[in-house]
Formats: structure tokens, sequence, C-alpha cells
């Protein structure tokens, strides 16, 4: 009832709030003495315990606990530390009153007055049974697919934790890398990739990429304790809990050297068959593209004593045989060429050149075959191009050989253009608006033994050798070539890039160099910088050092990232120049530890390595400037002077 003024009275408040308990039927409330004799028995308790009130009021609590938890006094003891600490809560198996267990979770509470006195205990008994047998179930599950993993044989699957170390180690695993369990765990992954796989940095590469992308596949040499090599097909994936922070990597590995083997072994014998195709559909191109011109010089040189020396046809008769023989000296000369190319024989005679100069002279070569079809010759070399360390006869072959092909190939009317810029290298071009090639037989144009054209159905002459000699001028030069069509009928343009100095014998060529009297390069001065280089390669490490020290800086070289830690927590540098793939710590960590230091504020840290750009990862705009090896050691001077020189 309520009160005057607008309050409940306390016996009104208390008769609601028994109402509330004895209405509860998801858990068993009760009211329990000092001793824990039930005092008290809701609707939930009868439900659960499946006493009636009448039952349980008056008895002990501890009816609810199996023998062997009496045997173990834990209801005298739940009693004991609620009374201590005021609460307890506890997970176990109770008894219900027909003698069938459930597991339980119950909170005592205790109730003491206003005195301080104790009072008796709140018992609150929830029924998790279901819940209990979900997580039985999960482990079980759980256990059952940890046994399974254990024993697959066929793959190596195991975990590793967020820095890659190896956490777990199945029966595959064993089998396939050799390693017993207590030999490999604890140890990074890394161990199983080869050194150049180590050196380019590809297992932390991987396991970034599973970070960012979820997971990835891989296929590639991995090596077996015993330091044998197997081809291994690889996923990796990255392993995160409900917050998304990452727990590890699973690693499932699949030993397929067997597979890998026989798809060498087949992709060599239609390699073998290709190539016995190709150079019998050359011995047929090569009778026929010699007989041809032999017919000619044959044929009139037995006509000519029976001729009269004032007929016409006498003169185109000797003219026949001049333009047949010279034919037939060009093919000779290029299966000599590509004979000696083969075998590594070619005398590359480098000198510095004008490129304009062997540019139009390639040009002139081909005039009067492309004004006799009626094609318009285009020349966009700059004049200003400049010189370049080069052969001058072997360039005007490649430019040759070519602007001939475009020649041959394009259609009378049309248009073939030659032209040239300078960009760090050399850059020639070849544009036509001939025949085109199709997608199919690009990857194929610069094969020597190759025409896309059957013999008995060629529509144009010559041996098809012109471009391989391209490629492999091109490449005793130090360059490289290219071919880009958009298909059939839509013409073609070919791309010859060179180095404008040559600087090393290229592998399998003899360069002999010439004096050179123009063209020499300067090298920057950096005279007062102390340059420290940070390598792990030996050869590279040397060559850099040389060089910067012949620009006059004076120069410490150390193979280790941890090294060049240790070396600058003592010693200034100006420059930090260094390699990104290294082993333990990589160009990357190094940057990054020595930009936490603020005794390295003023220090400029330069990334130079041999990964393309492609795989620049977004660490790199961390680098005041980034370089790509192979570099010139005049350009590598000239950027770091432009870098400490910079406002």
């Amino acid at each position: 009832m309520k009160l005057p003024n607008g309050r409940i009275d306390i016996a009104t408040q208390g008769e609601e709030l028994r109402l509330l308990v004895d209405a509860v039927q998801d858990y068993a409330i009760c009211l329990l003495g000092p001793q824990g004799d039930i005092r008290s028995w809701n609707l939930g308790a009868t439900r659960i315990m499946g006493y009636e009130p009448s039952e349980a009021v008056g008895e002990h609590f501890s009816i609810f606990y199996s023998p062997e938890d009496l045997a173990a006094r834990k209801p005298e003891h739940e009693l004991e530390v609620a009374a201590r600490e005021g609460r307890i809560d506890d997970e176990g198996w109770r008894v219900r009153k027909d003698g069938t267990r459930f597991w339980a979770s119950t909170v005592f509470t205790a109730l003491r007055d206003t005195r301080g006195e104790l009072r008796g205990f709140s018992k609150v008994t929830r029924d998790l049974t279901r819940r209990r047998a979900y997580e039985e179930t999960l482990r079980q599950s759980e256990e059952l697919f940890r046994l399974l993993v254990a024993s697959v044989r066929d793959y190596a699957i195991f975990m590793l934790d967020p820095n890659g170390r190896i956490i777990s180690w199945n029966a595959g695993a064993r089998r396939i890398k050799q390693y017993e369990p207590e030999e490999i765990l604890g140890k990074h992954f890394s161990i199983f990739y080869p050194e150049a796989d180590l050196k380019a940095g590809k297992p932390q590469r991987e396991l970034e990429i599973a970070v960012r992308e979820g997971r990835v596949e891989d296929e590639g040499w991995r090596v077996r304790k015993d330091g044998t090599r197997f081809w291994a097909n690889v996923v990796i994936t990255a392993v995160f809990d409900a917050d998304h922070e990452l727990r590890g990597f699973a690693k499932v590995t699949r030993d397929i050297t067997s597979r890998k083997e026989a798809e060498e072994t087949q992709s060599a014998l239609v390699a073998a068959r290709e190539a016995n195709r190709a150079k019998d559909a050359f011995l047929m191109t090569l009778s026929h593209e010699l007989r041809t011109p032999m017919t000619a010089i044959l044929g009139w040189s037995r006509l000519l004593p029976t001729m009269n020396p004032t007929d016409p046809v006498f003169k185109e008769a000797v003219a026949a045989i001049g333009r047949s023989a010279k034919i037939q000296a060009q093919l000779i000369e290029d299966v000599l060429d590509i004979s000696r190319m083969v075998t590594g024989k070619v005398r590359l005679d480098i000198e510095v050149i004008d490129i304009t100069r062997v540019l139009e002279s390639a040009l002139d070569s081909v005039r009067p075959s492309a004004a006799a079809k009626q094609i318009e010759l285009v020349n966009k070399v700059p004049p200003d191009i400049g010189t370049m360390s080069a052969d001058a006869t072997r360039l005007q072959q490649i430019v040759w050989n070519l602007l001939s092909n475009a020649v041959k190939f394009t259609a009378k009317g049309g248009r073939v253009e030659l032209s040239a810029q300078r960009n760090g290298d050399i850059e020639i071009a070849v544009t036509d608006t001939g025949e085109g090639i199709e997608s199919s037989v690009l990857p194929n144009v610069f094969e020597a033994f190759w025409q896309a054209e059957t013999p008995s159905t060629r529509v144009h002459g010559g041996l098809g050798l012109g471009l391989s000699i391209v490629r492999y001028l091109t490449e005793a030069l130090g360059g490289t070539v290219s071919a880009e069509s958009k298909g059939r009928g839509k013409g073609a343009r070919f791309s010859v890039t060179l180095p404008i100095r040559a600087l090393r014998e290229t592998e399998g060529h003899l360069l002999v160099p010439h004096e050179v009297r123009e063209g020499i390069p300067v090298m920057a001065n950096l005279s007062g910088y102390h340059i420290l280089v940070v390598d792990d390669d030996n050869e590279s490490r040397d060559l850099i050092a040389a060089a910067l020290r012949h620009a006059g800086a004076t120069v410490t070289a150390v193979e280790s990232a941890a090294k060049a830690l240790t070396y600058t927590a003592g010693n200034h540098a100006d420059i930090v120049l260094t390699d990104i793939a290294m082993p333990n710590t990589d160009g990357y960590e190094l940057q990054r530890r020595m930009r936490e230091r603020g005794d390295l504020a003023t220090t400029r840290i330069v990334a130079l390595t041999a990964f393309p750009a492609a795989v620049v990862s977004a660490n790199d705009k961390e680098f005041d400037i980034y370089l790509r090896k192979p570099i010139d050691p005049f350009e590598l001077a000239a950027r770091l002077r432009e870098l400490v020189t910079a406002s």
C-alpha cells in the first residue's frame, strides 16, 4: 500500500520482491541460513533441481552436491569463503532430486545486517549443461582436428607466430622437411628457403602479402634439413582473432617435385620438337632462298655468251646477276652472323659514335627498297641527340634490319618511321603501318629459325633471321629489344634500348674499346662527405665503396644492418647507402630504426637495391632517395651530390 507521502511501505516492497524472485524460472534462487539450511525456494529452483518447496526448505543445501564433492567438503568450503570474502563463484556438477546431474554455475553472497552480523546467504544457480555440452563438443572437435592435422603425412601443416617462428609441427612436415619437432620449433620459417630467396627478402615479403590480402600462394624451391631441394607448393594464411589482431599464420606445404620434373620433361620434349620443326623449316627456307637467286645467276650466265652486248636485255641480265649475287651474299652473311652470335664470337669495336650519323646511314641503305614500294620514310631522330659508346657498324646493322623488316611487311603507299630519344639510355624505335603481328606470334618474333609463315606458303622472302640478329646484337651491346602490335593489319613498333656507355665486358662477347677522345664522363665531387655503405654482397659493396672513394668521399663499408647500427652509435655519417634485401635485418628495418634515433636526424638514408619498381613497397617513400641496381657509378655520385647539396 502507498503511504501519505506517496512511498510504498516496506511490507509491500518485501512482498513484491518475493513475488518477483518466486516467478524467476531460469535461475534457482534461494535463501540459506548461516549454517546452510534452505529457507526459501523459487519457481526456478523447482524447475532446475526437481524439488518442491516443501521438500527443499529446511534441508541443507549440500543435498545438491555429488558424493565426491561431499567427501571433499566442498559445500562447507564455499560457505566459509563467502562469509570471509563476501561472495564466491563456482562451476561444477550438481545433483537433481531424480539423481541426474547437470552442470551448474553458482554464486553465493553473504548477507549481513546493519551491525555486520551474518544472517545467511543468497544462492543463485543456473543450469549450464547445454553450454557445457557445446564446449565439450567443440573441445573434442578441436582435439580431433589437431590429431587429424598431426597425422597427415602428405602435407607439411604447421603454425607460425606473428613473427614467422614455428610453433607447431605435424607428421607431414617431419617427413617432407626431415626435422624433428624439437629441432625446428621456435626457429624462423625462412630456414626452408634457398639463399637467393633469402637475399631477395622473399620470406618476409610473403608474410606481408598474407597479412595484407589474407593469404599468399607460391611455388618454388625449398630446402630440407640435409640441404637437398624440393619443388614446393606453399599456401600461407594469416590467422586473426575476433578483434582482428594477428595471431599468426597457417602454413601448408606440398612436395610437388615429381610433378615439376614431369612438366619440365614435357616442356623440354615440346621445345625439342618445336626446335626441330623450326630448324627443318629453316633448312627448307634456306634451300629455297639460296636456290632462287642462284637460278637467276646460273640462267643468265649461261645465256650471256649467246647474247649481243648491245641488246638491252644483255644489260638487264648483268644487273639481274648482280642483284641476285648481292641477295645471296646477304643471306650467307646472316647465317654466318647467327653462327658467330650463338658461339659468342662476335667482335664489337666500341668507340664514341655520332648517333644521328649512324641512324641516317641506316635510313639511306633502305631508301631504294622503300621508294620501289612508294613507302614514306620518316626521320624523327633529333639532330642534337649526341654521342654514345657503341659499335657503329653493329648499331647500323640493328637499325637496318628493323627498317628492312618494316619495309618488307608494309604495303605499297605505307609509312615507316625512325625515331630516337635520349633519356638516361638511348631508345631507338621503328614504327610502321604494315601487316602487324598477331598476339600469339609476338613472343617468338626474335627467335632464330622461326617464322610466322610456313616454307610452302611464304609471301615474303628472307630467312627470318633479321630480328634474331637484332636481338643478339642489342644484347651484346648491353641493351634490350621489344616488339609491340595491336594485331593483324594494325602495324608494328620495334624498340631498342641501349646504354650510353659500354662499362664492362658483356658475357659471351668481346668488347674492344677504342681510345675515347670525347664524351668522357665527369665524376661528381663528394669530398668532405662521410658515406656508410651497407650491403651483404661483397662484390656490390666493394664496387660502390670504390666508386664513392673515387668521387672523393670518405667511405666505410659494412655487410649487415647490425654492424651499421653499431658503427653509427659512435661515428657520424652524412649518408647511409643501404641495400634492401639483407639477412636477419633488412634495409626497411634498418631505415626505421635509424629514423627513430635523434642523433641521426641530419643523416640522409638512401636505398640502393636490385628490386624492380613493381615490388617497391610504401616503406621506400621514407628513404631520402631510392636507386635501383645496376647503377652507373657516375650517376650514383651525381645523385648523392644532388642530395647533400639540396636546400
